[in-house]
């Protein structure tokens, strides 16, 4: 008996560890090494997904559990054997697409510059212990992509999997080894079809997924199921609004300093949109920064020549320009695009002076190349009028943008060379 005890001890050490140190290194895997776990990650029924609750005090949690299992269960603390873990409150509904349970949670009074540990239940099985590390509260770092798409490139139902996710995957691990990142922003369309457990399994699959929390916009390949709803736990998602399609709505953050909203683009109605801006300038009105996030560009490249973008810009550029949005980020258009600063529809007198606009009256909008590489479209020859830059090369690309006191900065990079294309800084007084 004593030595099955000391085999088990030995065992769950063991199991810490791997928990632990599945997030500590930063390295890039190469093809070859990561899909020697290609096959753990299609026999997975889901994990779990980390996203930002109100401010930097709180995390969210979201995951699934099959509907025979009426298990929700998660524990955090601060000691890796997690000894001191409280107990957080579950939300449980029903996820009729998956025929599965969805369990929601949020820890709260989290502390700066602090790791904390957690351990959760589903499908009667506890998991790993995994863990996340708050950020500082004097500056911020976010990254910023679009369009992972899970699904969308050619080839067999496996090559498309096998490539999109090994695509998404190397962005995420590209960007995290070379920077300090607080939390992700992701600009919609996470999967090809809204109705797909298994493509939201594999866009869940990166093992830093557990370490960081991401905010996602809803797509136009993500609207019109609640699969999206599901997978994401979104703070301040339920101003009342007329109208909202299946997936929920726009919701909105305070990060340190920053304001972070995120409005459905696919909703059509100016005044559900409106109403969510206008409630998050209202709930922090001290916030330095205000940033805005929706799937569909409308000051792209081509002049918002995609239906969608028309939509946007005619349904939620107004608020934009009425509530003084510093920056709005999308996706949606399959190549990177940066404008000059707008408002009212115009292009401003806003000089950009070495790569900085100092206190400019207007927005920029920058809109994102796809993420994981799943789809790529084209700019074409004639460049919209408000548009400063952009570029196509066909090659998977993000943004880390760092915020600290009266600067924020925008830095796009390539993901397979890690490469630096592009800069803009914005400076307040």
């Amino acid at each position: 008996m004593r030595t099955f005890r000391s085999f088990l001890s030995l065992m769950l050490v063991l199991s810490l560890l791997t928990g632990l140190l599945s997030f500590s290194s930063g390295a890039v895997s190469t093809f070859e090494d990561w899909q020697t776990g290609w096959e753990d990650i299609k026999a997975s029924s889901g994990y779990i997904t980390l996203t930002p609750g109100e401010d930097e005090t709180q995390m969210n949690f979201s995951w699934q559990s099959s509907f025979s299992a009426m298990d929700g269960h998660i524990v955090i603390g601060t000691s890796s054997d997690l000894s001191d873990a409280e107990t957080l409150r579950v939300k449980r509904e029903l996820n009729i697409f998956g025929f599965e349970w969805t369990y929601n949670a949020t820890a709260t009074d989290l502390r700066a510059d602090t790791t904390y540990y957690y351990q959760y239940t589903a499908d009667n099985q506890v998991s790993e212990i995994y863990s996340f590390t708050t950020g500082s509260y004097d500056s911020t770092t976010v990254l910023f992509v679009t369009d992972s798409q899970i699904g969308r490139s050619s080839g067999t139902q496996e090559e498309i999997y096998l490539n999109d996710t090994y695509g998404w995957t190397k962005t995420l691990e590209t960007a995290f080894e070379n920077n300090d990142i607080d939390f992700i922003l992701s600009s919609g369309d996470q999967v090809e079809d809204s109705f797909s457990e298994e493509q939201y399994t594999y866009f869940e699959s990166p093992s830093l997924l557990r370490s960081a929390p991401v905010a996602a916009a809803i797509g136009n390949h993500d609207f019109y199921t609640p699969n999206y709803s599901h997978h994401f736990n979104n703070p301040n998602n339920k101003t009342f609004t007329l109208f909202r399609w299946p997936a929920g709505q726009g919701y909105y953050f305070c990060y340190n300093d920053i304001l972070l909203i995120v409005v459905d683009s696919n909703n059509f109605m100016p005044t559900a949109n409106r109403r969510i801006i206008k409630n998050a300038c209202k709930a922090y009105p001290d916030a330095k920064w205000r940033v805005l996030m929706m799937h569909h560009s409308p000051f792209d490249a081509r002049g918002a020549d995609d239906i969608g973008n028309k939509f946007a810009r005619h349904t939620v550029v107004p608020s934009i320009d009425e509530f003084d949005i510093d920056i709005c980020l999308s996706g949606h258009d399959h190549y990177y695009s940066r404008s000059h600063i707008i408002k009212d529809g115009k292009v401003t007198a806003d000089t950009c002076q070495n790569s900085v606009y100092s206190n400019p009256d207007g927005t920029l909008y920058l809109t994102q190349n796809s993420s994981s590489g799943s789809n790529y479209s084209g700019i074409g020859d004639a460049i919209s009028e408000f548009c400063s830059f952009a570029l196509q090369e066909n090659r998977a690309t993000y943004s880390i943008i760092d915020v600290v006191g009266h600067s924020l900065t925008v830095k796009s990079y390539h993901t397979d060379t890690n490469e630096l294309f592009d800069t803009v800084t914005i400076v307040k007084d």
